[in-house]
């Protein structure tokens, strides 16, 4: 539970320091957040860069989605 919390604040104030602190230190307990603290691990780049930049792919990703929607839904119209 600390471990979420700690993460949780780390992205919510953009603090690339105690996000990249809390995943060295981490303790493995034989749970679901093994997974999820090393998938952030593999990915650690990454998810440091999202708390120290503001730029998100997300309203682009929506539009694809949108767009691929249509397209599936307009299939086999003459």
């Amino acid at each position: 539970y600390q471990t979420y919390q700690a993460i949780t604040q780390a992205l919510q104030e953009r603090d690339p320091k105690l996000l990249q602190a809390v995943l060295q230190n981490y303790q493995t307990t034989n749970t679901e957040m093994d997974t999820t603290i090393s998938t952030f691990r593999k990915n650690q780049q990454a998810v440091i860069n999202s708390t120290k930049y503001e730029f998100s792919n997300g309203p682009l990703e929506g539009i694809n989605r949108k767009i691929k929607t249509l397209k599936r839904t307009c299939y086999g119209f003459a």
